[in-house]
This record gives C-alpha cells, sequence and structure tokens, in this order.
C-alpha cells in the first residue's frame, strides 16, 4: 500500500536490506530523501521482482525483503 499523506502518515513500505535493522536505516533514509531509491519500494512484488532479478546485485542467501509498516500520527488522536 503506498504511503499517503495528511495529518498523518500511513501504510508499508518494503526494503531489500540484510536485517530488520539495516532495513529500518533504509526506510529512514528513503523518508528524509525520496529523490532516492534505497532500494526501498512501496509495494512488495515491486521489491521481490527486483531481489529476484537475475541481473541485480542482490544475494538471495543475504537479502530479503522487509515490510516497514508506518503509523505516524498526532499524539492525542486513537
Amino acid at each position: 500500500m503506498a504511503i499517503t499523506h495528511s495529518d498523518r502518515i500511513s501504510g508499508t513500505i518494503y526494503a531489500i536490506a540484510t536485517s530488520a535493522e539495516h532495513a529500518c536505516e533504509m526506510a529512514t533514509d528513503y523518508l528524509r530523501d525520496k529523490t532516492e531509491s534505497y532500494a526501498v519500494y512501496d509495494h512488495q512484488a515491486d521489491a521481490d521482482k527486483e531481489l529476484h532479478n537475475r541481473h541485480g546485485s542482490y544475494d538471495l542467501d543475504r537479502d530479503r525483503v522487509y515490510a516497514v509498516s508506518l503509523d505516524i500520527r498526532i499524539a492525542d488522536e486513537k
């Protein structure tokens, strides 16, 4: 699901990384500067396709697709 913007940012993005910590760093960098890819995708199918691209530089024994869920909202809202 693509991220939507307003008083709330919610959704899921997908990062190709070697660990959950690395995926978190990549997602944070992506959110700071969306002009770069950072191997972060709006749709899981796109991330899976890139991970399994035989011309890509990913190692299937090391790299995986991580889902990073976001729910940023005004603190008083439930």
